[in-house]
C-alpha cells in the first residue's frame, strides 16, 4: 500500500481506548501545533490533542494520491486544444479510481513551442496499492492519447528534430 498523510478536509476515524468517548470521527478543519480540530458528521466541533493522534490507530477515510503528467503533442489547429482538454477532464471524472472530493481533475495547455505543445493533466487517485496506482495511471494516459488522436493531433516530441 502507498502511504497516506493527514491533510485538511480529510475524513478520519480514531479508535481510541484512551479517550473517554471512545472512537472519534470527523473531517479535519484545522491542524495546529498542539491540537487538531475536526468537524463531526453532525457538525459538532471536536478538538483532538495531537499527542492522542500520535499514539492511536488512525483510519483515513479520504486518502488520495496525486497523479500529474505532461503529454507533448503536435496539432495544426490550436483551436481544438480546449475541447481536447475538456474531453480528457471528462474521461478522468468518469474513472472510478479518481477521487473527486479533493480537487477536480485538470488538463491545460502548459507549454507551446515551434514544433509542439504540451498538455499538463492530473487528478487525485483513490487509495490503492502501487500496482493498482501504476495501472490506473497507465489507463488514464492511454485514454488521453486516444482522445488526442481522435481530435486529429499526434504525440509530439520535446526534442527538436535534426
Amino acid at each position: 500500500m502507498m502511504d497516506c498523510t493527514l491533510a485538511l478536509k480529510d475524513l478520519l476515524k480514531l479508535n481510541s481506548t484512551l479517550s473517554p468517548v471512545g472512537s472519534v470521527e470527523g473531517q479535519i478543519e484545522k491542524m495546529g501545533l498542539i491540537t487538531t480540530s475536526l468537524l463531526s458528521a453532525e457538525k459538532f466541533p471536536i478538538i483532538v490533542p495531537n499527542s492522542l493522534l500520535s499514539s492511536q490507530v488512525i483510519i483515513i477515510k479520504s486518502c488520495w494520491h496525486p497523479m500529474v503528467t505532461k503529454i507533448p503533442l503536435q496539432i495544426d489547429d490550436l483551436g481544438k486544444i480546449p475541447q481536447i482538454s475538456e474531453d480528457i477532464k471528462s474521461m478522468m471524472r468518469s474513472n472510478s479510481q479518481v477521487f473527486l472530493e479533493k480537487k477536480p481533475p485538470f488538463c491545460f495547455l502548459s507549454r507551446i513551442e515551434r514544433s509542439y505543445g504540451e498538455l499538463t493533466l492530473g487528478c487525485s487517485l483513490k487509495h490503492m496499492s502501487k500496482d493498482e496506482f501504476y495501472s490506473t495511471e497507465q489507463d488514464i494516459l492511454l485514454q488521453s492519447v486516444q482522445i488526442i488522436k481522435q481530435h486529429g493531433a499526434t504525440l509530439g516530441s520535446t526534442l527538436e528534430e535534426i
